[in-house]
């Protein structure tokens, strides 16, 4: 089982793409007071199309990466297994993903021409003849639609993509973008040597750029599209969007002060811990879990499995925040021994 979560590597996209564009989803289900059993049908089609989709996207850049990786040192599971499995497993991710959305969706022409297209886009980054990875900036750009915004498209068979919808829809893909843009610029920034090692051209490894102003840029654009996307569900969910937004804004405090402060690292751009990751990635579709209870208590399910996917991230985070709120405490303690 190890194997495989690693074969799959489920850990690097479950709580990095999959619960957020969930959280999509459920964030449409409390704007259309969408009914439970509706929800979770559409909810559990969707999670398993994401997971799939994700899993033959990373293996694919496996597959299309071993020479690359055997020459960096990199041990990946893909490197021992024979290419008939490889290609087999393959099947076997599209069946899982793709049948249970086709079954739901009612245009299943039009879904199946989605899954076609975000399939192939999902594995044009790496794979030999296409492989955006190389391509400079097209790449970053194709990544990230491919990965952070295609996958939502699905969703217009559910939900619509007119009326007062398209606008927040735009938003949302928007976010999306620049979300995948800033993830797949750290992601280079951090393998650039390793790329130059192995002679695999990026636009990071190959540019001269200043990437931390780029990705700053990025951050604040994000954060301007998460407050607009906030207005439509405020009015209904006072409480919980604000309890959201501050618990936030005081765990990234915690987080920087640690990091940049205490550890002298440049938490822009590394992945110790991602600005805004926590509340796009968990913080934001559990608050919208929270949000479809209003409609029926047992929506509170979905938040629960938004945390469960999240944990370990989430202890990570929490456990760098814990530092500095002890650090603090400590520090407050010896200043009051002192007065005394």
């Amino acid at each position: 089982m190890k194997n495989l979560f690693r074969y799959l590597r489920i850990d690097e996209w479950i709580s990095s793409k999959v619960t957020m564009m969930l959280g999509v989803a459920a964030y449409f289900m409390c704007l259309g007071n969408v009914g439970i059993y509706d929800a979770a049908k559409i909810l559990g089609a969707y999670f398993l199309f994401l997971s799939m989709l994700a899993a033959i996207s990373y293996v694919a850049n496996d597959f299309s990466d071993m020479e690359a990786d055997m020459k960096v040192g990199k041990k990946k599971v893909i490197a021992s297994l024979p290419r008939p499995v490889i290609w087999l497993s393959f099947v076997i991710m599209a069946l899982i993903g793709d049948i249970p959305i086709m079954l739901c969706a009612e245009n299943k022409l039009l879904c199946a021409a989605l899954i076609i297209v975000t399939t192939f886009m999902g594995v044009a980054y790496s794979i030999p003849g296409i492989r955006f990875k190389e391509r400079g900036v097209l790449g970053l750009i194709q990544c990230s639609v491919a990965q952070h915004c295609l996958p939502l498209t699905p969703l217009f068979l559910f939900f619509g993509f007119d009326g007062t919808n398209a606008f927040v829809w735009i938003i949302w893909f928007v976010l999306s973008f620049f979300d995948g843009l800033r993830y797949i610029l750290i992601h280079q920034y951090t393998d650039r040597e390793n790329d130059r090692l192995s002679g695999t051209h990026t636009f990071v490894a190959d540019g001269r750029v200043n990437i931390r102003r780029f990705v700053i840029a990025l951050a604040i654009s994000e954060g301007i599209c998460c407050l607009l996307l906030m207005i439509p569900l405020f009015a209904a969910h006072k409480a919980i969007i604000l309890a959201g937004v501050m618990f936030n804004i005081a765990l990234e405090f915690c987080i920087w002060m640690v990091l940049n402060v205490y550890a002298k690292k440049d938490w822009i751009v590394s992945f110790d811990s991602v600005p805004l990751e926590a509340f796009l990635n968990a913080i934001m579709p559990f608050m919208f879990g929270l949000c479809m209870m209003k409609i029926n208590r047992w929506a509170g399910l979905f938040s629960l499995f938004i945390l469960i996917c999240c944990y370990s991230m989430m202890k990570i985070k929490l456990g760098i925040a814990a530092v500095f709120v002890k650090s603090k405490l400590s520090r407050e303690k010896q200043k009051g021994a002192e007065d005394l």
